[in-house]
This record gives structure tokens, C-alpha cells and sequence, in this order.
């Protein structure tokens, strides 16, 4: 058994604490890896080199500082009481602060209203143009998740016009319903569908949303999702 193996292994024990972490270690590349004592850090690459770290000491995550270099600027899921020691003495460039709520496997889901299906390479551009978040994806990302994630979209005239996709770390997002289509129940019907094939492959459900985002946390909630705790992105310069 080879480390990645052992480590996921390791964070399986508390999946829902670390389904992020184990997510990304399975889907993509990750050039450095490390257990210590009970804490976990990755450095791996989808959009970015990214940082994922999992744990509960101090003292653990103090060592893990050590182990982070010049190179080391952007930080996936990270937990509020870590903030201080990742970003002691550096100035953060950005940071986006989200809640992660999560789907427990004996939730009722029921089936979508409308017809579903899949998106395409070819909705990448078009999902980019109309994004909330231009400042933290591109289109190439868009096009790797679409093709490497898991998608559900509503389409009139064969354009898309409300949609979903798992992120890298296999959250529920990219939910988006064009203006003129909203309130018609497209994002509940493409966000069912998204659970749906989550779980077909075995997956657990979650999602991140910003606490702000009052109509994205009511459709969540109202789904069945429960509030877990605040993560972070950011980038240090």
C-alpha cells in the first residue's frame, strides 16, 4: 500500500470532515503529501497549486507551517481557527469564506421537475461569461470540471439556461439560473439531479455558499442540507 493510499485511508475515518481533502487526492495530481501524528497536508494541482490540510491541533499545524515554502500561495477548505497560523506575518490577497453544509446519505431526495441533462465542452465559454466568480475560475477550469466532474444543466432552444457542476474537491456548485428563467424551480430541479449522480457514485453531497447568499442557503437547507462549519479559500502574497 502506497502513502496516498494509507493517508486516505486515514482521512476516511472522519469523511465528512475531510471529504474536500479526499476528493482532490483522488482526482488530481499531487506532488507532496504528508501525515503528521493525526494532521494531513497535500499539495496538489487543478486550476492551481493548491494547499489542502486537514486537522484539530495546533501544535500539528504549526509543523505543518514549516513545511510550507515560498511557492506555497493558495489554500483550499481551510478551517477559521487555522487562519492565524497560515497567515501569520503575510499580507492575504484574497479570500473567499464560505459555509460548507452537507447531505446525509438517508435524506429524501426527490426527483427533478423538469428535464435534465448533461452539460458540454462547448457550454464552457457561456458558463464563464455569465459567472458570478470571474475573479476565482477560467475557462479551462470550467471545461476540466466539466469533463472530469459531474454536471446537470436545464436547456431551452439547446442553450443552457440553469446549471451545476462539482467543483475540484467534489462540492455541489456552479449553480447558475439565467435572469429571465429564475423562480421557475430550474435550480432546485438541477441541483436534485446533481445529487442524484453524486451519490450514484458513492459520494456524499455538500456544497459551500456564501453565508450572504440568502436564496442559495434556503434552497440548500430546504433540500435537506445541514450546516457543518466556515472554510476558506485565499491566496498570500
Amino acid at each position: 500500500m502506497n502513502q496516498k493510499t494509507e493517508i486516505i485511508e486515514f482521512l476516511i475515518k472522519d469523511e465528512i470532515n475531510n471529504i474536500n481533502i479526499i476528493n482532490f487526492i483522488e482526482d488530481y495530481p499531487i506532488y507532496y503529501i504528508e501525515k503528521i501524528d493525526d494532521s494531513v497536508i497535500v499539495k496538489g494541482t487543478s486550476d492551481k497549486n493548491w494547499i489542502y490540510i486537514s486537522s484539530k491541533s495546533e501544535e500539528e499545524l504549526k509543523i505543518i507551517k514549516s513545511r510550507l515554502d515560498n511557492n506555497d500561495k493558495n489554500f483550499a477548505a481551510i478551517e477559521e481557527w487555522m487562519l492565524p497560523i497560515l497567515t501569520n506575518k503575510n499580507k492575504i490577497k484574497w479570500r473567499l469564506s464560505t459555509m460548507k453544509l452537507i447531505l446525509c446519505n438517508d435524506t429524501y431526495i426527490v426527483k427533478p421537475k423538469h428535464n435534465v441533462s448533461d452539460l458540454t465542452i462547448n457550454d464552457a465559454e457561456f458558463i464563464y461569461e455569465n459567472s458570478d466568480y470571474k475573479d476565482f475560475i477560467s475557462i479551462q477550469y470550467i471545461i476540466d470540471r466539466i469533463t472530469n466532474g459531474i454536471s446537470s444543466c436545464i436547456r431551452y432552444m439547446d442553450k443552457p439556461i440553469a446549471w451545476a457542476i462539482t467543483q475540484d474537491d467534489g462540492a455541489i456548485g456552479f449553480l447558475h439560473v439565467l435572469p429571465e428563467y429564475r423562480k421557475m424551480g430550474y435550480a432546485r430541479d438541477v441541483t436534485i439531479a446533481l445529487i442524484k449522480k453524486v451519490r450514484d457514485k458513492n459520494k456524499i453531497p455538500f456544497v459551500h455558499i456564501e453565508e450572504e447568499n440568502e436564496k442559495s442557503m434556503r434552497l440548500a437547507t430546504g433540500l435537506g442540507f445541514k450546516k457543518d462549519k466556515v472554510v476558506n479559500w485565499f491566496e498570500i502574497e
